[in-house]
C-alpha cells in the first residue's frame, strides 16, 4: 500500500485510501483513549467531559473544531484565540473586528501547529486550518447576507458534510507527514 501511494506528487487511489485510513486511525485512536479515560473516571466517580462529538458529520470547519478533541480545541480557543483577541483589542492593534478575528485564527492555529511539533507538516497543518476557518468565516458572512439566493436543503447539508470531511481528511494527510515521503520520493 505504501509503495503504491509513494509514486510522486499526483493523485492516486492509494493516496486517497491512505488519507481516509489515516483520518479514521487518528479519530479512533484519539476517541478511543479519550473514551477509555472518560469511562475510567466515571467508574471512580469523576465526571470527565466527552472529548469527541461526531466530528465527521460537521457541516463546516468551525463546527468540526467544536466537535473534535474538544478539550484541546476549547483550551486553544480560550487561552490563545481569546487572549490574543483581547490583547489586540486593548492595544488597538487591528481596528476591524473581522480582520482581528482572522488574525486571531491564524495565530491560534499556527501555535497549535507548533504545539504538535517543529516540523514543516505540523506548521502547514496549522496554517491550513487557519485558512480553512477564515474561508469558512467569509462564506458564512456571505451566506447570511444572501440567504434568500442560496438554497438550504438536504443536498446542500450533505454536500457541506462531504466537503468538510474531505477538507479535514486532507489536513490529516498533511499532519501525517506522508507528503514528505511523496515529495522526496518524487525528486
Amino acid at each position: 500500500f505504501y509503495g503504491q501511494a509513494n509514486g510522486g506528487l499526483r493523485l492516486s487511489w492509494a493516496l486517497l485510501g491512505y488519507m481516509y485510513c489515516y483520518s479514521m486511525y487518528l479519530f479512533f485512536d484519539f476517541a478511543g483513549y479519550s473514551l477509555f479515560a472518560v469511562g475510567t473516571s466515571y467508574f471512580m466517580g469523576i465526571r470527565t467531559p466527552m472529548n469527541f462529538n461526531k466530528p465527521f458529520i460537521s457541516q463546516n470547519i468551525k463546527d468540526f473544531w467544536n466537535r473534535w478533541h474538544m478539550t484541546l480545541s476549547f483550551w486553544f480557543r480560550d487561552f490563545i484565540f481569546m487572549r490574543f483577541t483581547f490583547f489586540a483589542m486593548k492595544h488597538k492593534l487591528v481596528k476591524n473586528r473581522i480582520r482581528l478575528s482572522q488574525l486571531a485564527y491564524l495565530v491560534d492555529f499556527l501555535i497549535m501547529g507548533f504545539w504538535h511539533g517543529l516540523t514543516w507538516y505540523y506548521i502547514v497543518y496549522g496554517i491550513y486550518h487557519a485558512l480553512a476557518i477564515i474561508i469558512n468565516d467569509i462564506w458564512l458572512r456571505f451566506k447570511r447576507k444572501h440567504s434568500k439566493q442560496i438554497p438550504h436543503n438536504k443536498f446542500t447539508k450533505w454536500f457541506a458534510i462531504f466537503l468538510t470531511f474531505n477538507v479535514v481528511c486532507f489536513s490529516f494527510l498533511i499532519f501525517s507527514g506522508f507528503l514528505s515521503t511523496l515529495w522526496f520520493g518524487w525528486k
